[in-house]
């Protein structure tokens, strides 16, 4: 009798621990975060992941979602397709239920084929490239597109009577010719003629050559479609050959700031930007006090707003769906119609977001200076 009781006991116990796992985990809905945190443009990933995990801890203060603890799970890509994909694989096997990610235009177009493939929700807040979304209906973004970004250059330069610009880019790299081509298609509609269109590789250090031949056509604007750094090396080379005129930039060249020695040169710099702190709606306003008592500083690129922005979108989708079902969550995010730091969120056919764009500039000490906003 005693040891039939001690055996049922046992058999309990056991029963009772092997139940229980399952229900522990699921007191928390695991999310992945996918991009690049080390190397060249980790400032950029490194960006995404404040915004992102202020919006994780934010969302848990109020009660998490489904009632349940949000943990974001971090792999870091260095910037590779590979690296990418063996994040996916990696995080699928941690159970987690959505991807905010990547970061790079490339790296996101090899996980995107991924989650496709298991029709796994993916948000990327800093893909600006046209095809990472297409035919992938369950890949979103809360970024705008290059061609938005070209086509808003063009349009502001022709709206400051600016009649010939000319053109530093790198015709081997997505990013940067998906730039040009935008921006010389809207130039040719508006009359801005593009009288040199000279091509550099990223990480180039000598660009004088091409400097001096657009400097020989007399451009009244230059467009630089690049990151911060090699835009950084462009302005400081182009003051020195005398080439004194406006420099039009995207979205990578946010980041300028720190990698410019003489800030004055940033006066002539202008650039469109998915945020600005100097956005006057209680969401960003609240955004930028949460992100500066976070991590003690403002946020210097935009794509710790559209980080942000990510995943409040995918989190509200889950509780929209009111599961952790893929498809459901998908169904839910393209409903989703919300009001967010970089501005109201809904999404087109191409899962891309309606939204609008924001023209910067600098004062000589390297300050962010909002100009205007270009409405889609």
């Amino acid at each position: 009798m005693k040891k039939r009781t001690v055996f049922s006991l046992l058999l309990a116990f056991v029963l009772l621990f092997s139940v229980s796992l399952p229900v522990m985990a699921e007191d928390t809905i695991k999310i992945a975060g996918i991009g690049v945190l080390s190397g060249d443009y980790a400032e950029y990933g490194l960006a995404v992941k404040e915004g992102v995990d202020l919006c994780v801890k934010q969302t848990n203060e109020k009660g998490g979602v489904l009632g349940k603890k949000v943990e974001i799970l971090w792999e870091d890509t260095q910037g590779t397709a590979p690296n990418a994909i063996n994040a996916y694989n990696k995080l699928l096997d941690e159970g987690v239920v959505g991807i905010v990610g990547a970061v790079l235009s490339g790296e996101s177009k090899a996980l995107a084929e991924m989650s496709a493939d298991d029709g796994m929700p993916q948000i990327t807040p800093s893909s600006t490239a046209y095809d990472v979304t297409t035919d992938r209906p369950n890949v979103f973004r809360t970024c705008f597109l290059d061609p938005f970004q070209g086509n808003a250059i063009a349009k502001y330069m022709s709206d400051q009577g600016i009649k010939k610009a000319a053109v530093l880019y790198d015709n081997a790299t997505e990013y940067s010719k998906g730039l040009y081509d935008a921006f010389k298609a809207r130039c040719d509609e508006l009359g801005v003629e593009i009288v040199a269109a000279e091509s550099a590789a990223y990480g180039d250090k000598d660009y004088k050559t091409q400097l001096t031949t657009i400097a020989n056509a007399a451009p009244e604007a230059v467009f630089l479609p690049y990151y911060g750094a090699d835009a950084a090396m462009i302005l400081a080379q182009a003051n020195e050959i005398g080439l004194d005129v406006k420099f039009y930039g995207a979205d990578g060249i946010a980041d300028i700031v720190d990698k410019v020695t003489d800030k004055a040169l940033l006066t002539n710099v202008v650039y469109t930007d998915h945020f600005s702190t100097d956005a006057d709606s209680e969401l960003a306003k609240n955004f930028v006090s949460s992100f500066e008592a976070e991590y003690g500083k403002l946020p210097t690129i935009s794509f710790s707003a559209t980080g942000y922005d990510a995943a409040l979108v995918l989190l509200s989708a889950i509780e929209a769906a009111g599961s952790t079902d893929k498809e459901a969550i998908v169904a839910a995010i393209k409903a989703t119609n919300i009001d967010a730091v970089s501005g109201k969120i809904t999404f087109d056919d191409h899962n891309d977001p309606i939204k609008s764009a924001f023209l910067l500039t600098f004062d000589d000490q390297g300050v962010k200076h909002y100009l205007t906003q270009v409405d889609p």
